[in-house]
């Protein structure tokens, strides 16, 4: 990926200024690999993130690691039984701080290893952009690294929030265009960079090695970084797209939607030569949008039960409908922190196994010409909700 002067401040954001203490700053790789065993495919992700990284520059600090809190004095008051034994606190909580390296993988048996660093231990550079972190790095065309968290490290300390695993991951990467629009404000921005990104390489994860061909397996890049996450955090993406009018495979054609942003949500696509953005921080005159993510009725078959992902845009020239169905068996259940602190979380429901469908109108006077009518497989679906920290 070549990437000019914008995106090359696009990726610093957050590594200067009072942004780099309080917030979120993500980078995200998603694509498809092949089991060079069984020939199934799997979805995989791979993270850097910081946040709050700077609050905390020569340590580690989890939310979620258990600190106690009883002086010695304290102790005599609790076991003498006294009434200043009761207001005690035995905890001590603290903001979040540190860089992450993620890697998992989506669905039912979903997956995610977790390793954690202080900033000064990262290595950033801007000309050509690279990111360092131990033996992980990520730069503009090649990210790498390995994992390993053993099962008695894993059960000793929960506040990692992941699994237990070995994973190994050498990858190349280009982005087929770059996309620089998505969402902007004062408290987030959002861009899916690379709607369309090539991968290829191969992953060994838990015991099991996977082939990453850009012939088959097409990816997704994306950037986001804020004061939190929004809530409820909305995400919907794909790649894999058939056109019903033509029964071709679009293979130009991609699309990403996240939100919520002000009771909106953000779209970016493009349809082989046809280029469509609605970002929800645009006025609200420019466009109308009502979404929503809900279980349907269940079935008789309750490995048949579905989660509804469906998003409807009206503007003065375009109206899409997107309708995306995950099982609610292929979903799992992801927990990431918040820079809030005190515990709080996303809880996340992911899944990459979504089908669907989308339909491009174009308004011609007071008619709609219908541009295209596309099925949607392997569509990367997720929806959270923000809760508060158990203390």
């Amino acid at each position: 990926m070549k990437s000019g002067t914008k995106l090359a401040n696009d990726y610093k954001f957050g590594m200067t200024g009072a942004k780099k203490k309080i917030g979120i700053n993500n980078w995200r790789f998603v694509f498809n690999a092949i089991n060079t065993v069984t020939g199934s495919e799997q979805m995989f992700y791979i993270e850097f993130e910081m946040l709050n990284s700077w609050v905390s520059q020569d340590e580690v600090l989890l939310g979620y690691k258990p600190r106690v809190k009883i002086s010695a004095d304290d102790l005599q008051y609790a076991l003498a039984g006294t009434d200043s034994a009761k207001s005690i606190n035995t905890e001590d909580i603290v903001q979040p701080s540190y860089c992450a390296v993620r890697i998992g993988t989506f669905g039912s048996d979903g997956k995610q290893l977790c390793s954690y660093y202080p900033v000064k231990n990262v290595s950033f550079n801007l000309k050509p952009f690279e990111i360092i972190v131990d033996n992980k790095y990520f730069n503009e065309n090649k990210i790498g690294g390995f994992l390993n968290i053993s099962e008695a490290d894993n059960s000793a300390h929960p506040e990692y929030l992941c699994d237990f695993g070995y994973a190994k991951w050498e990858l190349t990467y280009k982005i087929k265009k770059n996309y620089k629009i998505g969402y902007k404000s004062d408290s987030f921005r959002w861009f899916p960079l690379g709607l369309q990104t090539e991968f290829s390489g191969n992953i060994h994860f838990n015991g099991k090695e996977y082939a990453v061909d850009p012939r088959r397996c097409r990816g997704y890049t994306e950037r986001f970084w804020g004061k939190s996450i929004p809530e409820p955090y909305f995400h919907v993406s794909a790649a894999n797209c058939t056109s019903v009018i033509s029964g071709k495979t679009l293979l130009d054609s991609s699309f990403a939607i996240t939100g919520i942003f002000d009771n909106r949500v953000s779209f970016v696509g493009n349809f082989e030569d046809i280029d469509i953005d609605f970002c929800a921080d645009a006025g609200k005159r420019q466009f109308s949008v009502v979404w929503d993510c809900s279980q349907m009725p269940e079935a008789e078959n309750p490995e048949e039960n579905l989660l509804h992902w469906s998003v409807s845009i009206n503007s003065k020239l375009w109206v899409i409908d997107v309708d995306v169905f995950c099982k609610i068996k292929e979903l799992n259940n992801r927990t990431l922190e918040l820079p809030e602190g005190n515990r709080k979380i996303l809880s996340l429901l992911e899944g990459g196994t979504g089908t669907g469908e989308i339909k491009l109108y174009k308004r011609n006077g007071n008619t709609l010409e219908q541009i295209e009518h596309a099925t949607l497989a392997k569509v990367l679906c997720e929806f959270g909700h923000i809760e508060e920290g158990e203390f």
